[in-house]
């Protein structure tokens, strides 16, 4: 009778150690790949269809979006909060990323820089997300919870130097803007 249990016990511990195994680098890019298209769907000119990517029963906890007009009796047209959405450059890294059969963890760092036309530069916000990803049936990978929080910038993750984005803003946000008047008011508010 012990034999038997000896037995069973050392199966159920190697299919246990076997389920822990980390993922496989085809996991990794496929969530990799995931993200991507999520950043892509929340930037300007994205067709904003991030809940494509969205596992059965998802949960996002990020920054929920504003109705252009609440008041209005139609359903009012709505802005992403996301700093994706928001930023006039954007970029992302993937500090960790955690990976077992069925369940994925990845931690993003999301950077967002915008211009500022009073103080004639550009400057950095920052948000950490934290992605839960479930493996489907078929194999891919989709979220199955988002959360994202602006957040201070630590010294080790400052961007130095700034991305200079005053062209940028004024062929785009700052269009109706005189440039040349701004540099030479800049500092004076």
């Amino acid at each position: 009778m012990r034999a038997v249990f000896a037995v069973l016990f050392v199966f159920l511990s190697c299919s246990a150690t076997r389920a822990q195994e980390p993922g496989t680098d085809a996991d990794a890019a496929a969530i990799r790949s995931v993200l991507a298209r999520w950043y892509s769907e929340l930037r300007p000119g994205g067709e904003r269809r991030q809940w494509q990517l969205y596992a059965p029963g998802a949960i996002d906890g990020g920054p929920a979006e504003t109705e252009i007009n609440p008041h209005s009796r139609a359903r009012s047209p709505t802005i992403s909060n996301e700093l994706a959405a928001k930023a006039l450059d954007f970029t992302y890294d993937v500090d960790v990323l955690k990976i077992d059969p069925r369940f994925a963890k990845a931690v993003v760092w999301e950077r967002g820089y915008f211009y500022a036309w009073a103080a004639q530069r550009t400057y950095e916000n920052a948000a950490s997300a934290l992605f839960v990803f479930e493996k489907q049936p078929d194999g891919h990978w989709l979220i199955l919870a988002h959360q994202a929080n602006s957040i201070g910038i630590p010294p080790n993750k400052i961007t130095d130097p700034m991305p200079d984005l005053r062209e940028r803003f004024y062929k785009t946000l700052g269009k109706e803007r005189d440039p040349d008047a701004d540099a030479r008011n800049a500092g004076k508010f």
